[in-house]
């Protein structure tokens, strides 16, 4: 039986190609209203629920390089 490094490619593999969510729309806009909305709700005594924050914060790191990066 013929084993393959786990550091070999497959010749059909394609190249890594990095995504740029900050460059999509859907990023922008949340990214520039998110903050002030959360800030209304909570001056309204509405605050977002904490689960509800965290996506976003999630959201906004995941796919920035400076947040790091995993490639299986």
């Amino acid at each position: 039986m013929s084993q393959v490094a786990i550091t070999d490619r497959s010749p059909r593999s394609p190249p890594y190609q990095r995504h740029r969510p900050e460059q999509t729309l859907l990023y922008q806009i949340i990214e520039r209203h998110y903050p002030k909305f959360r800030d209304v709700m909570a001056a309204q005594d509405k605050p977002l629920p904490l689960h509800v924050q965290q996506e976003f914060a999630d959201y906004l790191k995941c796919g920035r390089l400076e947040h790091g990066f995993l490639r299986v």
